[in-house]
């Protein structure tokens, strides 16, 4: 209930920043989450982070298999992220600040 009265207050969101673990499916809470953005109208991105976990060529399915079960559509950015390896960090930096500017 407290996550349904802070999606639905008018002011209290202005751009989300969802955290999924690259390494895995997206859990039901993920699910969840992602509904409660994509319902709210809000804008978000999904920072894929532990990108540095994955080998290579298991980025791009991964990746799909995220987009997929959040049923992200194509309109929402989903940036892989490393922490360890500074993948990413540009984008996600340069999108909070063309957002916030």
């Amino acid at each position: 209930r407290l996550m349904e009265a802070y999606f639905a207050a008018p002011d209290t969101l202005t751009f989300g920043v969802m955290l999924v673990d690259a390494r895995h499916a997206p859990t039901a809470n993920d699910v969840v989450m992602a509904n409660y953005f994509l319902q709210s109208g809000k804008p978000f991105v999904v920072v894929a982070n532990k990108l540095d976990k994955l080998k290579k060529s298991e980025i791009a399915p991964n990746l799909a298999r995220i987009r997929e079960v959040l049923q992200l559509p194509d309109a929402i950015r989903l940036i892989p992220f490393s922490a360890e390896k500074g993948d990413g960090k540009t984008e996600v930096l340069s999108l909070l600040s063309q957002f916030f500017a």
